[in-house]
Order: C-alpha cells, then sequence, then structure tokens
C-alpha cells in the first residue's frame, strides 16, 4: 500500500476511529523491521537463542521464579543450578577426584554454555525493551566465580598444522589417481593458506577462486568477521621459480594450492560440473562427485581423518581450526610482520592473535634459555 492509498483510505474513515488501513499498514511494517532486526544475527544463533530461553522459561516455572522480566537473583539461581556441584572432599574420596580439597559430586555445563544461556535471557529481556538482569552485579560475579573454580578444565585448543606436519598429510594423498585425494589435497592447501575457518571453506563456490601465474585469488563473499557480506579476495601466491628448481622444489609442488585447485577444478569439469560449491562428497565407490557441498562438520572430519592417516603424534587434536591456527603460527614464526598475518587472516585485533603468537615464538631465538645451554 502506498502512502496515497492510505491516505485516500484515511478521508472516509470513521470519525474518532484509527482507520483499518492505518492500523495494517504499521503492522506490516512491524513485521517487516522485525524480519530485518533478525537478519542481524545468523539464523543457528536465533535457534540456539530460542532453545535457551525455553530452558530458562521451564526452570522458571519449576522453581516458582518470574522469567519476563527476571529478577538478577533468579538469573544468579539458574546459573548455579547448572554449573556443576562440588563438595569438601574427604578421605575415601579417591585422591584423582579431588581438585582443591573438593570432589565434583555432579557434572554441569562449561562456563562457555552458561555464557550462551546469558546471552538468550539478555537478547529477550532487550528485545522486551525490560531492564535487563544479565548486566546486575549478582550475576557478573556469579558467572566469573564459575570461571575461576580450580576444577574448570581449560579449554583445549586445536592442533596447529604447521608445515612439516601438513607435508606429512600430504604426501600420503595420491591426487593424480584417486578422486577424494584431489580434492583433500586442494581443500587442506587453500584452507591453510588462505587461513580459512570450516564455515568459509564449506561457502566457497568454484566461481569463487581464481588461478592465474601470481597465484590463486580466493574470494570470501561472507565470513564470521564480515557477517554485513561486504565480501574480501585473499591471494595464496604462486611458487617462486627459485623454489621449484633444486633441492626442497618437490615441497614446493606439492604446497602448491593454485596447481591443486588447477587439478580438482578439471576434475570437477570432465564430469559436467562447472558451477556450484567448491568441496563436494563422492560416491561409494571413489568414481564421482555428488551435486551436494561439503557442510563444515564433513570438512573437520576431512582433516582429522587425514592427520590420523599420517600417524601424527598429535593427531586427536587435529580438527576445522587446525589449518587456520597452522596458518599464522607458521608464517609468525617465519617472520612474518605480525600486521600482514592479522590482515590476512581478518583477525579484527592484535589481541585475537595472541595465542597463535605465543605458540610459534616458544623456542624460537627470543628465548632467553638458548643461552643456557
Amino acid at each position: 500500500m502506498t502512502a496515497a492509498e492510505l491516505n485516500e483510505e484515511a478521508l472516509v474513515a470513521v470519525p474518532g476511529s484509527e482507520p483499518a488501513a492505518l492500523r495494517g499498514f504499521r503492522d506490516e511494517l512491524t513485521a517487516r523491521a522485525e524480519s530485518y532486526a533478525r537478519g542481524a544475527r545468523a539464523e543457528k544463533t536465533w535457534s540456539a537463542y530460542e532453545r535457551q530461553w525455553r530452558r530458562f522459561e521451564t526452570w522458571c516455572a519449576a522453581a516458582g521464579e518470574r522469567a519476563l522480566p527476571a529478577d538478577p537473583l533468579t538469573v544468579a539461581r539458574f546459573l548455579a543450578d547448572l554449573a556443576p556441584i562440588w563438595r569438601s572432599a574427604t578421605p575415601a574420596d579417591p585422591s584423582s577426584s579431588v581438585v582443591a580439597g573438593q570432589v565434583c559430586e555432579r557434572e554441569g555445563l562449561r562456563p562457555g554454555t552458561l555464557s550462551g544461556y546469558l546471552a538468550a535471557i539478555s537478547v529477550v529481556h532487550q528485545t522486551a525493551q525490560v531492564d535487563n538482569p544479565v548486566q546486575a552485579e549478582a550475576v557478573r560475579r556469579t558467572i566469573t566465580g564459575i570461571r575461576r573454580h580450580p576444577g574448570v578444565a581449560p579449554t583445549r585448543r586445536r592442533a596447529a598444522a604447521r608445515r612439516e606436519p601438513l607435508v606429512e598429510v600430504l604426501r600420503l594423498l595420491k591426487p593424480e589417481e584417486v578422486l577424494a585425494d584431489a580434492r583433500d589435497h586442494a581443500l587442506l592447501l587453500v584452507g591453510w593458506k588462505a587461513a580459512l575457518r570450516t564455515d568459509d571453506l564449506a561457502r566457497l563456490q568454484m566461481a569463487d577462486l581464481h588461478p592465474s601465474e601470481q597465484g590463486l585469488s580466493v574470494h570470501l563473499a561472507r565470513s564470521k568477521t564480515d557477517q554485513h557480506g561486504a565480501g574480501t579476495t585473499l591471494g595464496i601466491a604462486a611458487p617462486s621459480p627459485e623454489a621449484t628448481v633444486g633441492e626442497g622444489s618437490d615441497e614446493s609442488t606439492l604446497l602448491d594450492a593454485g596447481a591443486a585447485w588447477t587439478r580438482w577444478r578439471d576434475l570437477l569439469g570432465s564430469h559436467g560440473i562447472l558451477e556450484g560449491p567448491a568441496w563436494r562428497g563422492i560416491d561409494r565407490y571413489g568414481r564421482r562427485p555428488r551435486a551436494g557441498g561439503l557442510h563444515r562438520n564433513s570438512i573437520a572430519e576431512i582433516i582429522k581423518r587425514r592427520a590420523n592417516a599420517a600417524g601424527l603424534d598429535d593427531a586427536q587434536l587435529w580438527g576445522g581450526h587446525s589449518l587456520r591456527r597452522g596458518f599464522a603460527t607458521e608464517a609468525i614464526a617465519a617472520g612474518v610482520p605480525e600486521r600482514d598475518v592479522q590482515r590476512h587472516g581478518r583477525w579484527r585485533s592484535r589481541a585475537s592473535m595472541d595465542s597463535y603468537i605465543d605458540a610459534a615464538r616458544t623456542f624460537d631465538p627470543t628465548n632467553p634459555t638458548h643461552w643456557l645451554t
């Protein structure tokens, strides 16, 4: 409905009443605004919020508490109920189960999971335009105390796919003979050299990768740090002519992402596939690519499986984030300026790279113990 049509109907409305057209027009705009507002977060994030809010509502009903608006102490009690329960240790308890004089009586949710519930409760209260209990001191102290408890296990980071172990993985592949090996060779190299997350890899389309003499261009239409879809193009440089001749040339060829992608692209083309997802499953006989693209979980499984097949010592720690961690760690260890690594990997801040930098510099020349040998 246009503004002119709205005004025309308003002229014949009953005096003292709101025109039905005006109410309908406002309702339509409200629905559109809500649709746009929902687009501010990923759909899976909304699904998680809805699931977490329902659990909070159910808990409040059982505990005789009000969910909306919730009292800060209600939220604090909710956190305490979901967190692990600890009791004082006794002489009868096995020493292996004792942590700082306490024993875990009931396993609960990790602090990171509890933070997800707080986010859901916060969003619902903000949307309802009522006081947000999550911002209260009682809630902040409760979640901080849960995080600081000695029994909270540290987050286990994925192993970094450094150059040497990655080469071991790639050497086992036969991309010229096996279709899945050709795909995985290209996938591992593009993910590693472009510092991609599994989400990024899963979203890539064939049209997003462009090989040239300079190397391979990888276009990301959207990513975790680019939810608005501004897009960015990353360059994976081709091996230098010097690197492809003489000692070590076999490794340079093995690590040529452009050549690996071109081979996989041509194989897809030989099956009549010229567009669509860059990474696809292979049929049960290993002969034909499937129509659908790989899910990010499938990509993570490929990385784990290839690390296990290579017999790497830390294969159980390899996963979806290993390629991105490996790029940052290897680049920093090789002396690449931090600002360049940050820009290529699309990290928002220097602080977000700290864990990669620490790993890369554990045994570099700045380590003072080199002077004590």
